[in-house]
């Protein structure tokens, strides 16, 4: 069984970025970004980031068409913002997710996007809240080489929203259902939205 890590290139070189990825033994990188192209960072771009990775031995695949943030369905926006719930609810969304779980059965992945905090990323907000079965295998990589399993980047997401249960007045459930609201939350605030929202899009 393989690890699933995620990792975001803002702040790294490509070299710094590799490095990261080969300390952690990934064997193929996610690219789970809608749009593969970065001007600020051209090397990150679809083209030349393949051909970096494949140079460090590394595979590269593309599931942006299945796990981005910005899809073209237009049934997963709800006035101009892209909604999670409805990108998760997509066959597309599910197909990707399947992706990810063959892979880790025998190699270790990363989800890479642009964003250095996984927490202002969907590639932990969306992606891996859907990925409970391997929330144990789940590691995000951090620009200064440090790691956070699923279970700290959860407590330190219900810390950012003032969701942490009071330790001595706690009840069964409550850290669950703190979780579930600190990511309904977090979707919220970091979800695309359109700068002019699309006349199909869906009605509130």
């Amino acid at each position: 069984m393989g690890a699933l890590f995620t990792i975001g290139y803002s702040g790294l070189d490509m070299p710094g970025f590799v490095a990261l990825l080969r300390a952690n033994a990934v064997d193929v990188v996610c690219d789970v970004r809608s749009t593969p192209y970065s001007t600020y960072k051209p090397d990150f771009t679809r083209g030349p980031f393949r051909g970096h990775l494949n140079a460090a031995d590394i595979k590269y695949v593309f599931l942006g068409d299945r796990l981005g943030a910005r899809p073209k369905d237009r049934s997963c926006y709800v006035a101009g913002q892209a909604t999670y719930d409805r990108i998760a609810a997509t066959a597309d969304f599910r197909a990707g997710l399947d992706r990810v779980r063959e892979g880790t059965r025998k190699l270790n992945l990363a989800l890479v996007c642009s964003e250095r905090d996984p927490l202002e990323c969907h590639r932990a907000v969306l992606v891996c809240h859907r990925l409970d079965e391997l929330r144990g295998d789940i590691v995000h990589i951090h620009t200064d080489g440090s790691t956070e399993d699923q279970a700290a980047f959860d407590a330190r997401l219900v810390a950012h929203h003032g969701l942490t249960p009071p330790p001595l007045l706690a009840k069964p459930g409550d850290w669950e259902a703190a979780v579930a609201a600190a990511y309904d939350r977090q979707a919220a605030a970091i979800a695309y939205r359109e700068s002019v929202p699309a006349t199909a899009a869906t009605p509130a």
